[in-house]
């Protein structure tokens, strides 16, 4: 159960739908993000509508890297298609459950099962909650359609959609406790303002060799990696963090953004430990 003031989680479930089908990808029981479900949400062909949907596309990226385009907030929508939107609201963002009941009403009900655990088996009541959220979301697009094609209204998405943009994005590094400070300590001398940083160990060289000139597959690096008896392969994260580690360790090692990106995105934790420094890389 979520709880008020509890640490925010990685995203567990992604929600999609057309007029035939409606998907729940539950992200958090999978080892990568789906690859048909990332070009779909990278995609500016593909709108991805809903209340506050900016805010899910940032926490995509936060969580994944993913960066969502075709983004339309339904209030931005509203106010270009329905003459009398900007007459009940003034603002852009306007609660999924407003926008329901003003343009199919009906009511869309919230009720608990908003904040369940999201992460675990779910329910029949929680599959219905999410399907129905989605589902709504996408009626009252259509229905916004419908308005502006009864006004004459032609409406351009490329005016009105948004895309994530990392840049603006401020990835929240931990910060560290605060000594107090000692007034009767005695001066000492200043710190040099240069200090000569640990080579890269031969494990993380091997790695980086091995992902960046070798351009071996990452579930065979893992093979390739094992050292003494071990029979089993390295865990994806170690791999990735050796590479991260090698090239942190040394800024004289070439590597491609896109690409190491490319390769920590194929761990679902990787990117959240090492987003920060990937992101001052860009």
């Amino acid at each position: 159960m979520w709880h008020p003031g509890a640490q925010e989680r990685r995203t567990a479930l992604v929600q999609l739908c057309d007029h035939d089908t409606i998907l729940l990808i539950q992200v958090s029981s999978m080892k990568r993000f789906p690859r048909k479900v990332l070009e779909v949400i990278e995609s500016a062909n593909i709108v991805k509508t809903g209340a506050n949907i900016l805010n899910d596309g940032e926490k995509l990226f936060r969580d994944f890297g993913i960066q969502a385009r075709g983004l339309v907030e339904l209030g931005v929508f509203a106010a270009k298609a329905d003459d009398t939107f900007n007459s009940v609201y003034n603002r852009e963002i306007v609660s999924l459950a407003k926008m329901v009941a003003m343009y199919l009403g009906k009511t869309l009900l919230k009720g608990k099962v908003r904040t369940s655990n999201w992460e675990a088996n779910l329910s029949d009541k929680m599959v219905e909650y999410a399907a129905n959220d989605c589902h709504c979301a996408l009626m009252v697009y259509a229905r916004l359609q419908e308005i502006a094609f009864q006004a004459g209204k032609t409406l351009d998405v490329s005016t009105y959609s948004r895309q994530v943009d990392p840049r603006s994005l401020k990835l929240k590094v931990p910060s560290l406790p605060t000594l107090p400070q000692r007034l009767d300590a005695p001066t000492r001398p200043p710190v040099p303002a240069y200090c000569i940083p640990e080579p890269p160990r031969p494990q993380q060289l091997r790695a980086y060799k091995l992902w960046h000139v070798d351009k071996m597959p990452l579930e065979q690096m893992c093979m390739t990696l094992r050292t003494g008896t071990r029979v089993e392969p390295l865990k994806e994260s170690t791999v990735i963090s050796y590479v991260i580690g090698a090239l942190q360790a040394d800024p004289r090692l070439p590597f491609n953004v896109a690409k190491l990106k490319s390769l920590v995105l194929m761990e679902a934790s990787s990117w959240q430990r090492h987003r920060q420094w990937i992101a001052s890389r860009e």
